[in-house]
């Protein structure tokens, strides 16, 4: 496991509280579905990259 810092301005801390707050989840919850989320998407995006090009070879 490895450990993230980030430095958020006060503004931007209360924001993000709030939003993790509304979503029922503590702010270290909300961050790691945050990179859930974006490890998903990267996944798929390569996925779908890699269909393609299988796709595009085989017309060949």
């Amino acid at each position: 496991m490895r450990k993230i810092t980030v430095k958020l301005n006060e503004k931007d801390y209360f924001d993000f509280l709030f939003e993790s707050n509304e979503h029922e989840n503590t702010i270290e919850e909300q961050i790691a579905e945050i990179i859930q989320y974006y490890v998903l998407i990267r996944r798929r995006r390569v996925k779908l990259k890699l269909i393609s090009q299988e796709t595009l070879d085989s017309d060949i």
